[in-house]
């Protein structure tokens, strides 16, 4: 048995404390990051041969992709609010792939399209703050040596996108009730 961390229960109060008080922008990014730490825990158990490591973190970040997926404003948004939603759903679906057939390299690829949406994200969040400007956003990801298609997306959409949080029916999720509408009203 490892031994136990003193300090466990302040990194507990620590992080919920995060979410509690995280914006509805902070929110997203967190559940990004939470899905590829998850895989990257789903990668080294599959090198592992660790079944049930495997299977909770490949599940943990499903559970998340498809979170994610329930944000999306459907009602409101434009085309890419629908490529963005079965983008999602092709990474949920290789998930699934990638656990029967126990392959890192289908793992890595969902990695790769997380971390291009946020990205996006990120600079969406930054642009709508006065942080950075979109013809920046666009040469420092052309400056890169990758081209994410996703944030390109989300970047050239940005000026019509909100993230607004709104109260969630169904009760308490991992997004706080968090909505994007990419559409060309200002819906939220």
């Amino acid at each position: 048995m490892p031994p136990v961390n003193p300090y466990a229960k302040y990194i507990k109060q620590y992080q919920a404390s995060n979410v509690n008080t995280a914006t509805p922008e902070k929110l997203m990014i967190m559940l990004f990051d939470a899905a590829i730490q998850f895989l990257q825990k789903a990668k080294t158990a599959i090198e592992e041969h660790n079944f049930k490591e495997r299977s909770d973190n490949i599940d943990g970040a499903r559970k998340i992709i498809r979170e994610l997926m329930r944000t999306i404003d459907l009602d409101n948004g434009n085309d890419v609010s629908k490529q963005l939603f079965k983008l999602y759903n092709r990474m949920a679906m290789n998930l699934i792939k990638a656990n029967v057939q126990r392959k890192t390299e289908i793992v890595d690829e969902v990695i790769e399209d997380l971390n291009n949406i946020r990205w996006g994200f990120q600079k969406a969040i930054e642009i709508q703050s006065g942080i950075t400007t979109l013809e920046d956003a666009m040469q420092e990801q052309q400056a890169a040596d990758t081209e994410p298609q996703a944030s390109v997306n989300m970047t050239e959409n940005i000026e019509n996108s909100n993230i607004v949080q709104t109260p969630n029916p169904e009760g308490s999720t991992p997004s706080g009730g968090i909505r994007i509408n990419l559409g060309d009203n200002n819906a939220g």
